[in-house]
């Protein structure tokens, strides 16, 4: 190929360049397309960009380009300083290699490299990225390193952008992962892990609403842990924590995959609610939780029976003018009358 026509194609190869750099600030599919096209433009074998990886001290492959069987795919590391391509990211200096045989720091990813390019992405006398190439034709590269340099002088400062870019898209991801978390925290209770009384608050009005949209009565149910505050005395607050970690997830298992929802109500009282209740069906598994209590059998001998046991009220109803709090109230009425009628019972508040 003489050299205006040389030149020629090297032009168009830029302007094609300049082109794709143009199209978005995605870095890996900006680096692909850049590649692809210096391997088509010039039938070279492999192509590669790596870019910097300042945190770990290493070059990170992140776009390619080879008919060739390599080492080298997406996501391929190695140290700064290792091997031509890490010598060019550490020192920022381009390597024009006629023949690989004898250089001091060649490192054979590709069966049978005979001359390598390796141009450093410079902004602002940093290296972010090193474009590659590779081939097995001793001299493969002759006269393209000026190409290979005003690409990457092309590139840098897009390559810096999508740099920018890609460090706040993850802030972000960051950011909301941290806030999600938060949120789960701020709806969780920290003793006992289930929901907690802001969620069952939340739960409330969100059951009302379906109630009244459906015509279908809700369902809340109060429980409280009976003769607490004696235990407490009795076997020390720790034990106390203990205990109620021990009801929550017991209450907890007995109610997966039943229309109701657990929360904790405060202290030593859970709550559970649910939408388009029937009375018989909440008032069996009323039933079932408070025998699934007495069945962990938590010894307390502040107790006649000598184990701990809840009480539960169950309220049923659709939501008055008062709103869905009315059956809270209710509920907690109902659990008031099983507490006087001597513990460890459910009781059903009349219908609303």
């Amino acid at each position: 190929m003489g050299g205006n026509e040389q030149a020629a194609r090297q032009l168009e190869t830029l302007g094609r360049i300049a082109r794709i750099v143009g199209q978005d600030l995605a870095l890996d599919p900006l680096l692909q397309r850049i590649v692809d096209a210096l391997a088509a433009e010039f039938d070279w074998e492999f192509v590669a960009c790596a870019v910097i990886d300042p945190g770990r001290g290493e070059f990170v492959c992140r776009a390619l380009h080879s008919r060739l069987r390599s080492d080298v795919t997406i996501g391929y590391r190695r140290a700064l300083g290792s091997g031509v391509v890490g010598e060019c990211a550490a020192t920022g200096r381009s390597f024009d290699i006629d023949d690989t045989r004898g250089h001091p720091n060649f490192v054979e990813t590709l069966d049978g490299t005979r001359s390598e390019l390796c141009v450093p992405v410079l902004h602002d006398g940093r290296v972010l990225a090193v474009l590659n190439a590779e081939s097995l034709r001793v001299g493969a590269f002759r006269g393209q390193l000026p190409l290979f340099q005003t690409v990457a002088s092309l590139v840098a400062g897009i390559v810096h952008a999508a740099g920018l870019l890609e460090q706040l898209q993850l802030s972000n991801r960051q950011l909301q992962d941290a806030y999600r978390a938060l949120e789960s925290t701020s709806r969780t209770d920290a003793l006992t892990g289930i929901a907690n009384r802001r969620r069952f608050d939340f739960w409330l009005t969100e059951a009302g609403d379906a109630a009244v949209r459906s015509g279908r009565p809700m369902a809340v149910l109060l429980m409280d842990v009976d003769h607490f505050k004696a235990y407490n005395d009795g076997y020390g607050h720790p034990a106390g924590d203990t205990c109620l970690r021990r009801i929550a997830q017991c209450l907890s298992d007995r109610l997966e995959g039943s229309p109701l929802r657990l929360a904790r109500y405060g202290g030593e009282e859970f709550v559970a609610i649910a939408s388009g209740a029937e009375a018989g069906a909440m008032m069996a598994m009323a039933e079932q939780l408070r025998a699934a209590v007495e069945a962990l059998a938590i010894e307390h001998g502040g107790t006649p029976a000598g184990r701990v046991s809840i009480s539960i009220g169950v309220a049923l109803g659709l939501p008055s003018e008062a709103g869905p709090e009315a059956l809270t109230e209710a509920a907690d009425a109902a659990l008031y009358r099983a507490k006087r009628g001597g513990r460890n019972r459910v009781e059903l508040a009349p219908a609303l």
